[in-house]
């Protein structure tokens, strides 16, 4: 898969795999730019940065 990397040894299942990877990802990460289909998906992305504090 281009999309993340994974192999797959039946075609077939690649072509299933390839249809959960969603086409828009409109929400964006302001720390890394990766971009997500979802906003609770960029939200638990976000806990790998971390918080600076002053």
């Amino acid at each position: 898969c281009q999309e993340n990397g994974q192999s797959f040894s039946r075609s077939p299942d690649l072509v299933v795999h390839v249809q959960f990877h969603p086409k828009e990802k409109p929400y964006k990460c302001l720390e890394c730019g990766r971009s997500f289909s979802q906003c609770s998906k960029l939200f638990f992305h976000q806990r790998v940065h971390p918080v600076e504090r002053p």
